[in-house]
């Protein structure tokens, strides 16, 4: 019996390509290896040693590779990798967005369907096992678009997922003056994302931020931490 799906024919398609060129301003292209801080100035150092750019204020948006960063400016996060990789085929068909656990949106020139879901693995690499796996997540819901096609005549993309323990993003203040973090997004960058990235640079400059405080909180990477302590706090309680 095929899936049902959620028929989203309002949906809008984003180009990530397009979108992140209009809002980029000029760049600086370099990679950044560890942070330092120094007289309440922040260093960037790239592999040898060598400094990159000085900041009074550091936001690390780099989706995984922000952990490795975090801790190397003294603040311990933790993030996890979940792999995903999505297909797509040129084709006359412009299906409707539709989602029923996989996912299919038209793209100018055909579709684009997926995901896997991996948790854990890093590889970038695109496999055509895995074009196979969503190809039979598509096939599950929409059999009308996935007949004739074949995983080695698909196209595809692989990327790291980036997520938290409680699959909510990281956005705020992160221990160290100065040091703010954007990320943990998940599958859901450019839903959150944007409205997210006001409330970190308001909390960088000291402007009001776009969030209510009871939503900051939930977004704030300290509340980890917190957890941490109610939980030792009752744990002391309870031995009394």
């Amino acid at each position: 019996m095929d899936a049902e799906g959620l028929d989203q024919a309002g949906a809008l398609v984003i180009e990530p390509a397009v979108a992140l060129t209009a809002w980029a301003q000029p760049l600086t292209l370099a990679t950044v290896v560890r942070l330092e801080h120094l007289d309440s100035v922040w260093r960037l150092m790239d592999g040898v040693g060598g400094l990159i750019a000085e900041a009074e204020a550091v936001i690390l948006a780099a989706g995984q590779a922000t952990e490795a960063l975090a801790r190397s400016a003294g603040a311990a996060i933790e993030l996890l990798p979940v792999r995903g990789q999505a297909s797509w085929t040129a084709s006359a068909a412009r299906p409707a967005a539709t989602a029923w656990g996989g996912y299919v949106v038209p793209m100018r020139d055909g579709f684009l369907f997926g995901a896997t879901h991996d948790r854990g693995d890093l590889g970038l690499e695109v496999r055509a096992a895995d074009h196979a796996r969503n190809l039979e997540t598509l096939a599950a819901a929409r059999p009308e678009l996935a007949n004739g096609l074949s995983p080695d005549k698909l196209s595809g993309r692989a990327a790291t997922r980036a997520t938290t323990t409680d699959r909510l993003p990281l956005a705020g203040a992160a221990g160290p003056q100065g040091l703010f973090l954007l990320t943990g997004f998940g599958s859901r960058g450019f839903s959150w994302a944007p409205l997210l990235a006001e409330h970190v640079a308001a909390l960088a400059v000291g402007a009001p931020s776009p969030l209510p405080v009871d939503l900051a909180e939930v977004v704030d990477p300290a509340r980890f931490a917190r957890r941490a302590a109610r939980r030792g706090r009752n744990s002391d309680e309870g031995a009394c």
